[in-house]
């Protein structure tokens, strides 16, 4: 397969290659019809030649985009992912990253500006209905499951509309591991 030939070439045959996905931009910036599409939907309208390695507008018929499922937990790659499915007309990669003239610097932050991500107020709902039942060491364990999945958008704001109930437990467990049954707690979390 590749025995022979230098690396230097291997590695210019494949570095200068148009992918599927870059080769998107280019459509974007050649056909009208296409900055209408998603990455997603541009095989309804585009048909991908391998050889050429471009897109094609489709003559007859039709056919169903994929994408390749991205874990949430794999964080901007998974938000690029998504946004593909709903940016359209994208001519380079921080075309993806602009919503109304405003660039972001991040997919996540794309995904939160459009509304997709909402304000966390389920991790919030669900630490508080949790705490009716669960001691601060279960919450906190709860709230580090939930960092760990990478499914909080705004950790921040989840631990300030929270904290006094992550907390919960922990002046009692101070004051009986110290014998200092009056120790008081400074507010300094916020």
């Amino acid at each position: 397969m590749f025995k022979d030939d230098d690396i230097n070439v291997v590695f210019n045959r494949y570095e200068n290659a148009n992918t599927m996905f870059l080769a998107w931009f280019e459509a974007n910036k050649i056909y009208t019809e296409g900055k209408e599409l998603t990455y997603f939907e541009f095989p309804i309208k585009f048909v991908w030649f391998a050889k050429e390695k471009e897109w094609k507008p489709r003559k007859k018929g039709y056919n169903i985009g994929r994408l390749t499922y991205i874990p949430s937990g794999s964080g901007d790659l998974y938000y690029l992912r998504i946004l593909l499915t709903i940016q359209k007309g994208c001519i380079e990669y921080d075309s993806i990253k602009t919503i109304d003239g405003k660039f972001y610097e991040t997919y996540q932050e794309v995904y939160y500006a459009l509304g997709l991500l909402a304000d966390d107020k389920e991790y919030i709902d669900a630490i508080k209905e949790e705490s009716e039942f669960a001691s601060g060491y279960q919450l906190r364990r709860l709230f580090v499951t939930l960092l760990s999945m990478n499914t909080i958008s705004k950790p921040d704001v989840v631990w300030n509309s929270t904290w006094s109930l992550l907390c919960d437990g922990i002046l009692y467990q101070k004051r009986k591991e110290m014998n200092l049954p009056g120790i008081v707690y400074c507010h300094f979390f916020k």
